[in-house]
């Protein structure tokens, strides 16, 4: 007994020591209780179905334009990070994120809004067919940002979110996850995400992470289970030690099997069981490769655009829909991420002199 006492103090002890204390980074388990200079931010990245391919539907446009353009119903308070960028092809397949040539909007915080509308301040931020959201090509596109937004203000009136968006369209796993080729995810980290930190922590605001939705799968659509699975862990892992947020919630948008469409049995044309599989074993409890607190965001029932690649307007609003009420629920749950600026501070003083955390050379 005395043996079992001993032990029961020991450990209470080691809960309390600083290095537990600097790890768990003084977790609040208040359900969507912030502290006065707390706000909520979201992030998305991935390729074109995070960053928004859907052509406007007239239909969906009226429903989210009664709401957004309500200021009784949204008083204003949801921002995006806008910066003016564009895809360039490599000669080795990969698709890379550059500055637009065209800056009609410059960096900064934009009113979230349901469509691409930049120049009056406001946009959901979709880059992919050109510069920046102004571009022709991606005026009549959407994404789920409008979606989420909408029911992320009425389930929390009040309240502040700021989104960080980059969809890089065809982008391979790569060149996010990988220390051979981290270019997007260093375009990401150093002109969007950084600066839009730092632009928070300069008004007095400390962000608190409601979630990071990582969309991505097709571009490795022919890669094993095998060479695909420890790319998704490694980013999972730069996600939560890069980004200042240790206990980041992870969802993962779920790719969708041919024939398992409930409106189009001929989508995902560029569907792989390997991508499919890592997915399933990072949320699997009974896998070796677990990682707690990731999800995957259903998405079958999910419409496809004609092309059978890319969510419809209603599709990929279901899923902001659901995106928000996992992230929603969360916070309730008192499990939104709390930001560690030590965290950030160490990976951005590490990605300025381009190592890793432990110091290894990128």
């Amino acid at each position: 007994m005395k043996k079992l006492k001993k032990l029961v103090a020991a450990i209470v002890i080691l809960s309390l020591s600083p290095l537990c204390m600097a790890q768990r980074c003084n977790r609040t388990a208040n359900p969507v209780v912030l502290t006065d200079d707390e706000v909520p931010v979201f992030i998305t990245i991935g390729q074109s179905n995070a960053d928004g391919s859907a052509f406007a539907d007239a239909g969906e446009d009226r429903r989210l334009s009664a709401w957004y353009d309500n200021p009784d119903s949204n008083p204003g308070l949801m921002k995006i990070w806008y910066r003016s960028c564009y895809i360039v092809n490599q000669s080795d397949g990969a698709r890379w994120v550059f500055d637009g040539t065209t800056e009609d909007v410059a960096p900064g915080w934009l009113n979230l809004y349901y469509k691409n509308d930049n120049l009056n301040g406001r946009t959901m931020m979709n880059m992919i067919h050109g510069y920046g959201t102004w571009s022709a090509g991606a005026a009549g596109r959407r994404g789920m940002e409008g979606e989420f937004g909408m029911h992320f203000q009425q389930a929390f009136p009040g309240k502040e979110l700021y989104i960080i968006k980059l969809g890089c369209s065809g982008s391979q796993i790569e060149t996010w996850a990988s220390s051979s080729d981290s270019h997007n995810w260093d375009y990401f980290y150093e002109n969007l995400y950084k600066p839009a930190i730092s632009d928070l922590l300069s008004k007095g605001k400390k962000p608190r992470l409601a979630g990071i939705w990582w969309m991505q799968g097709e571009g490795n659509g022919a890669d094993s289970k095998e060479h695909y699975l420890p790319l998704l862990k490694a980013l999972i892992n730069k996600c939560r030690t890069r980004l200042g947020f240790p206990d980041a919630h992870i969802y993962i948008g779920h790719i969708v099997k041919p024939g398992e469409s409930l409106t189009n049995p001929a989508a995902s044309v560029q569907y792989g069981q390997g991508v499919r599989d890592a997915q399933d074993a990072v949320v699997n409890p009974e896998d070796d490769n677990f990682i707690p607190n990731v999800s995957v965001i259903d998405a079958k029932d999910s419409p496809f655009d004609k092309d059978n690649l890319h969510w419809g307007h209603v599709g990929i609003n279901k899923i902001g829909k659901k995106i928000a009420a996992e992230v929603i629920s969360a916070g309730n749950r008192g499990e939104w991420a709390v930001f560690c600026l030590s965290a950030f501070k160490g990976s951005a003083a590490c990605q300025h002199a381009g190592t890793d955390d432990s110091g290894l050379a990128l």
